[in-house]
């Protein structure tokens, strides 16, 4: 299953050689509040935004809370979570049509520095040759130069397990428990 989730590239989108290289949250936001029929301003106007606010710190990136408050002014139901420790949740919210802000790690070299993607599906997979299905995710990927590589990206749960670092912030149009 693969949600109809709008894709931004933090590199094709954005023309401000600042914020190309930090705009994974903005990008975020605006994929996922456009999915719900809300109109968002360009990313660069989030970015700014973001940073006049206290959304955006020069040393640590994007607050998560920042997010959640400018979500829930376009009119939208969203929650950040932390210290998540199974999947249940992220797969109840993509099953019920919604997709999922994610936190993950980027790795490069001996340095790790934090991302924001958002998930947009999943499928699992038999194979005659595995006795357990595999699942994988499916993804957005704004840290892109290239759309069409960039949306729809495909990692196992083992691989997303292994670089999400257990925070979400779930969106929807409606109460999350109703």
């Amino acid at each position: 299953m693969k949600l109809s989730v709008p894709y931004y590239s933090q590199f094709i989108d954005i023309q401000d050689p600042f914020w190309m290289l930090r705009a994974c949250g903005a990008c975020s936001l605006k994929d996922v509040a456009e999915f719900h029929g809300k109109t968002v301003p360009d990313i660069v106007t989030l970015c700014n935004e973001a940073k006049e606010r206290g959304g955006y710190d020069t040393e640590n990136g994007w607050v998560h809370d920042y997010i959640v408050t400018k979500l829930q002014e376009l009119g939208l139901r969203a929650e950040r979570k932390e210290g998540i420790e199974n999947l249940d949740e992220v797969f109840s919210s993509l099953d019920a049509g919604n997709p999922v802000i994610v936190s993950v790690e980027k790795r490069v070299l001996e340095q790790t520095r934090f991302h924001m993607i958002v998930l947009v599906g999943y499928e699992t997979i038999s194979s005659p040759q595995s006795l357990t299905p595999s699942t994988y995710f499916y993804y957005h990927e704004s840290e892109s130069t290239d759309k069409e590589k960039g949306q729809y990206r495909s990692c196992t749960k083992e691989q997303f397990l292994d670089f999400w670092r257990g925070k979400a912030i779930f969106v929807s149009t409606v109460s999350l428990g109703a």
